[in-house]
């Protein structure tokens, strides 16, 4: 069976690697929180500035279906005038006729343009109807453009108010990340940023022991079963980085396991 020669002693001459990729693990966590807290403001901000959009959009469609409308309407009734007209002075005619048929012709046209005027009127009086509601609705919307301008505002406000909160703690926190990356080797930061973004900011998983008699243990991130082999290579090889062989994070020894270990080792002392 394998040797399992546990050295939980840290190297006294600086960090090991394994001690300054948790610590820049834990420095990219609080870096990636705090940049969380301002991207919830901002995409809040943004969804209300969308709809605001979407409202000013449908107001401004609105507004030039409501103007047209009206320019329809309108057209309807000077029509409607001008027959009328037409009517008054073909009356007007009618009263100087001598002739019967004459008169007649006269007398069909008025009652056509009658007919004509009735119809335009009833159209237009379709329209009228139509700007009374198309009004009423833009009344309704520009209610809703300034209710969301007001939401807009607030979220603005609030994205201000997060920078401001965190501002601060996100430049430090931020430093201290790059000052902590500047010892690590470039491949091995380059392996550090891909786990992050293919773990959504978890690179690292502890190594969790499952059953100390059997020597069984898991992987932390995605509990599938971590081989004895890299178990030992976690603890013997300090500088070098253990990884799962099924999800890829970097393992590491938590408190709990280091804790677990330390009694075992105190128990066979004694």
């Amino acid at each position: 069976m394998l040797s399992f020669a546990i050295h939980l002693e840290f190297v006294e001459m600086g960090m090991t690697l394994q001690e300054q990729i948790y610590e820049l693990f834990l420095l990219e966590k609080q870096v990636r929180g705090l940049n969380r807290r301002l991207e919830v403001a901002s995409y809040q901000h943004t969804q209300m500035q969308s709809k605001l959009t979407r409202l000013q959009t449908q107001h401004e469609e609105l507004a030039a279906q409501l103007k047209q409308t009206q320019a329809h309407a309108n057209a309807l009734e000077n029509d409607a005038k001008d027959v009328e007209t037409r009517i008054d002075a073909l009356r007007e005619q009618m009263s100087s006729v001598t002739n019967n048929k004459e008169y007649s012709a006269l007398l069909i046209e008025v009652n056509t343009l009658k007919l004509s005027k009735g119809k335009i009127e009833e159209e237009a009086l379709v329209q009228m109807e139509q700007v009374d509601s198309l009004q009423s609705q833009l009344t309704e919307l520009e209610a809703q453009v300034q209710e969301q301008k007001k939401l807009v505002g607030a979220a603005e406000g609030e994205v201000q108010a997060r920078k401001e909160e965190v501002g601060a703690e996100l430049a430090d926190r931020s430093a201290k990340r790059d000052a902590a990356a500047e010892p690590i080797a470039p491949d091995t930061l380059h392996i550090f940023n891909r786990l992050c973004d293919q773990h959504d900011g978890e690179p690292l998983a502890p190594a969790v022991e499952d059953n100390a008699k059997r020597m069984e243990y898991s992987c932390g991130g995605c509990y599938m079963t971590i081989p004895l082999e890299r178990v030992n290579t976690l603890f013997t090889q300090p500088d070098s980085l253990t990884t799962c062989p099924n999800c890829q994070r970097i393992l590491y020894v938590d408190d709990v396991l280091r804790e677990q270990m330390d009694a075992r080792a105190a128990k066979n002392k004694g």
